[in-house]
């Protein structure tokens, strides 16, 4: 069990960002990386373990948080993540599992989309219950994996 949840780490970092170009934003300490993969890309038994259902029409889109230190390093940070997606017709709420492995805390949510749309996300990210959440802005083309 252990070992699949290092792989499908392992693949969050790597393929996301040679797939799908990670990208970051900065909101005061906290760095809030984000990517979306298809979920093609993730082995039958990992996302059976998640729950996660695969498809050549759904993709996972991927938050993680880091708190930027005082000694120039960071770390994990969890946080409330909330969102939804949408197109030029309709918006699909995005219902995000947390997933924490050692030093990585990490979301994910998954998807579902029609070939070469166009889906724009907004997702709240709350690291501090207590302070407001940042809203995160972006959007993605998304292909069918054929």
């Amino acid at each position: 069990m252990m070992v699949i949840r290092r792989f499908f780490l392992l693949f969050l970092l790597c393929f996301s960002s040679t797939i799908s170009a990670e990208q970051k934003k900065s909101f005061g300490p906290f760095d809030v990386h984000y990517s979306v993969v298809n979920s093609t890309f993730i082995s039958a038994n990992t996302a059976r373990i998640y729950h996660i259902v695969r498809g050549k029409d759904r993709a996972l889109v991927n938050i993680a948080i880091r708190k930027n230190l005082t000694d120039g390093s960071s770390k994990a940070q969890k946080a409330i993540v909330k969102g939804h997606s949408s197109d030029l017709m309709r918006e699909t709420p995005l219902q995000f599992l947390e997933i924490i492995e050692q030093d990585a805390i990490y979301y994910i949510a998954e998807v579902k989309f029609y070939d070469e749309e166009i889906r724009h996300f907004f997702i709240d990210v709350q690291p501090d219950p207590n302070e407001p959440a940042f809203r995160l802005k972006f959007t993605q083309t998304l292909y069918r994996d054929n």
